[in-house]
């Protein structure tokens, strides 16, 4: 069976662990070219695209769109037109590349009805989906598949095990593929990373100012978000302790800020990436963040777009939020949540004052930050905004 070709879930990543077809561009029984794109995957945020590696026919379409699977999962096969259906679902059957991204056997439920691999409910089901009937107690083959060419989906096993079931009145959503990453990263970051928060007050009033003379001046709107970034990236080359990732048992300390901007949209927070901001103008920031906005939007970020940041910062001030505390976005060792910029009585001088006021606070992983290192920080951020 050296002809067959497995179309399996690539690894895009160094984080991905799994991926969720949005689009076939082929369909089962076509003709397919080295180098044609087959289909596109969203991982992690962003949306690949597949393209075949050899010539043949795309012989089985095994996942449907929207349904995610792990890494190494079988999504369909490609071989030559000689190649017999037989030999196909025997290939298909027998195929273990999947098998390292799935529970250990002893740790998954025992299944009421195996599905036989041979069966016809086995050929229309991903390992995903078969994963998914073991742990619900559903025997497959009493499923009706509702996918294309009767492929049984995610819904139709909790269908059958009458896990969609909801109350009169209330709105079943299923998660997108994104509000999934989403969720799963998260849950990660907030069981695995020990987080500790620092919190400090930073008066704006000379921010402000500086940022009116910039306007005022040149054809980029700054806003106060681009300005508090530009000084994120020189308080980082001021402590660049923080202006780290924790890669496997490695700290990697970077030399330039690479700053994640979470980027709000409908799908959920992107945190897209302005590198070098300690080299850029609070202008050329505004910039950069503009774009990366724009590309949120239109669901075109690239993996180069999210990837290689060394800090984050997320700002809900123009929400009306006070302060809040935000979950550290692995590999980054930190975090900084911005709140709302707001008159407050400040004593200046021994005497009551009204200055604009703005709360911060950082979470840093405490694996890779100390307590002083990020009061350090916290310094610095406060002795660049000082300073404008």
């Amino acid at each position: 069976m050296s002809d067959i070709y497995p179309i399996a879930v690539p690894k895009w990543g160094i984080e991905m662990v799994e991926g969720t077809i949005t689009t076939w561009n082929k369909s089962q029984g076509d003709a397919v070219a080295k180098g044609d794109e087959v289909f596109e995957m969203e991982s992690d945020k962003i949306v690949n695209v597949w393209e075949a590696p050899v010539d043949g026919v795309l012989r089985r379409v095994l996942a449907e769109p929207g349904d995610a699977h792990p890494v190494g999962a079988l999504l369909g096969v490609i071989a030559p037109a000689a190649v017999s259906d037989g030999d196909i679902d025997t290939f298909i059957a027998g195929y273990a590349g999947g098998d390292a991204t799935e529970a250990p056997a002893e740790a998954a439920p025992e299944p009421a009805k195996p599905v036989a691999q041979t069966s016809d409910a086995y050929t229309r089901s991903s390992p995903s989906v078969r994963k998914l009937a073991d742990e619900l107690n559903v025997d497959l083959s009493t499923v009706t598949g509702t996918g294309r060419r009767g492929r049984i989906t995610d819904d139709d096993v909790r269908d059958a095990a009458g896990g969609n079931d909801a109350a009169a009145g209330v709105q079943v959503i299923p998660l997108s593929p994104t509000r999934k990453t989403i969720a799963r990263r998260l849950t990660e970051a907030k069981q695995t990373i020990p987080h500790f928060y620092l919190s400090a007050d930073y008066a704006l009033d000379g921010l402000m100012a500086h940022r009116k003379t910039l306007n005022d001046s040149g054809d980029t709107k700054v806003s106060v978000n681009d300005l508090l970034v530009w000084c994120v990236g020189q308080a980082l080359m001021r402590e660049p302790r923080v202006n780290v990732n924790l890669v496997g048992d490695d700290i990697h300390q970077f030399e330039a800020a690479n700053i994640a901007v979470a980027i709000a949209t409908d799908d959920g927070l992107y945190p897209a990436t302005i590198p070098g901001v300690e080299a850029k103008s609070p202008a050329e920031v505004a910039q950069a963040t503009g774009a990366l906005a724009e590309k949120a939007r239109s669901n075109s970020l690239t993996k180069d777009d999210i990837s290689g940041g060394s800090f984050t910062v997320s700002n809900l001030g123009m929400y009306g939020i006070s302060e809040f505390t935000a979950i550290i976005n692995p590999p980054m060792g930190a975090i900084l949540a911005l709140g709302k910029a707001e008159p407050k009585v400040v004593v200046k001088d021994g005497e009551q004052d009204i200055a604009t006021v703005l709360t911060a606070t950082l979470s840093c992983d405490h694996r890779v930050i100390d307590g002083a290192v990020g009061a350090q920080f916290m310094a610095a951020l406060r002795d660049v905004i000082d300073s404008l």
